[in-house]
């Protein structure tokens, strides 16, 4: 045998398994790699559908606020507010079922549900979006009421606020939202 060939045979049996360590050492590294990676994905998932969820949410309650408003526009002056038809007097700091909107107790608040459910971006909220509406009394209609004396006829303008309530595509995503609004 030549000397090439013999420091070739020797070189192979002095290997002590260098390279298969080195191997499975990049083999683990790999595989914590792809679980992050997987890991990552799996989170940012869950965070997208969270927030298509709450987008939905909120879009129901402005759907629901929309149909408020314009039932507020024509509420006569004989509409009684005594909680029925989503109808309540005002409520204020004190009173034993303030704040209205989160009273759940005896008797119930009446919501009302919107006929015309929003579709969202993946489909319909999972329950029909509702509205409630609180009188909140009179207001003048503008600077120059409030100095006339005697008040003239339609100075005051009866005042309401509304609040709206919506659901996303599970019951996880809720949004309420509150408007006061000026009869015009």
């Amino acid at each position: 045998m030549s000397n090439y060939h013999n420091n070739l045979y020797s070189g192979a049996k002095n290997q002590k398994g260098a390279a298969l360590i080195i191997s499975l050492m990049l083999l683990v590294i790999m595989t914590i790699l792809g679980i992050s990676a997987v890991t990552t994905t799996t989170m940012e998932e869950k965070m997208s559908g969270a927030t298509i969820n709450k987008h939905v949410s909120f879009q129901a309650a402005e759907a629901a606020m929309r149909a408020a408003e314009v039932l507020v526009n024509t509420l006569s002056q004989d509409t009684v507010f005594n909680g029925t038809g989503g109808f309540y007097p005002a409520t204020i700091y004190g009173d034993a079922n303030f704040p209205i909107w989160e009273f759940e107790g005896t008797p119930a608040i009446n919501w009302q549900t919107i006929t015309s459910v929003p579709t969202g971006f993946n489909g319909e909220p999972i329950q029909s979006p509702e509205w409630i509406i609180e009188d909140f009394g009179t207001s003048y209609r503008d600077a120059d009421c409030a100095l006339i004396v005697p008040l003239q006829a339609g100075c005051e303008l009866p005042v309401y606020r509304v609040t709206a309530r919506g659901w996303g595509l599970n019951t996880n995503g809720f949004s309420m939202i509150q408007g006061t609004y000026k009869q015009l």
